[in-house]
């Protein structure tokens, strides 16, 4: 944009160059575009092509500058509501809470994370929300129930399942349940499978 601004100012005796030359005129012309992207620039070009390149320039910079402080704004949004934990990687160095004996106390300790044991879920989910723990992991189906009912509006699930496992269901002998539930089980094979494990943080 500066080249065609000089290429075309330089012929203007009258021009906003005071400078014909290349190497000095090509650096007022940048000088005038870079004021123009940032504020206004103290002249406009004189020659009538110069100018059209001018106003093209302008309305350039005003789209630039929109898009670059949507995108920063954007950024920043999204950085604040996922916070600071949003998967695994995230928990080394964190106060994470957890239900003493359960298989998330182990997942937590064989990545070198000293959890905070409790003895039940509901003292987990206190000490989430009084700020004595950074984040509760356990079981998915557990925490996303707690998220969308009790917990909901204070707490969130951050990132996907840690690690899949299998949920083990015992029926009385002759039950007349078991079978239902075992079709049931299969029939929704994909959303349990998505949602069983020690997975989520929140």
């Amino acid at each position: 944009m500066a080249h065609l601004v000089w290429f075309f100012e330089r012929r203007n005796s009258t021009g906003m160059l005071t400078h014909r030359g290349y190497f000095p005129g090509i650096f007022e012309a940048c000088w005038w575009a870079a004021s123009t992207l940032a504020t206004q620039a103290d002249q406009m070009p004189r020659a009538a092509t110069a100018r059209v390149i001018a106003v093209l320039w302008m309305f350039m910079s005003v789209v630039f500058i929109a898009y670059f402080t949507a995108a920063v704004t954007s950024s920043l949004t999204v950085q604040q509501l996922r916070g600071d934990i949003n998967g695994p990687e995230d928990l080394p160095g964190k106060r994470v809470g957890s239900v003493k004996g359960s298989t998330s106390v182990e997942y937590l300790r064989q990545r070198s994370i000293q959890p905070v044991e409790f003895t039940k879920m509901e003292e987990a989910y206190q000490a989430l929300q009084d700020g004595q723990v950074d984040a509760v992991v356990y079981d998915a189906p557990v925490l996303l129930f707690y998220a969308a009912h009790e917990g909901k509006g204070k707490v969130q699930t951050a990132g996907a399942i840690f690690r899949k496992e299998n949920y083990g269901i015992v029926f009385p002998s002759n039950s007349p349940y078991r079978k239902p539930v075992v079709y049931e089980m299969v029939r929704r094979k994909r959303l349990i499978s998505s949602v069983w494990g020690p997975a989520s943080a929140v």
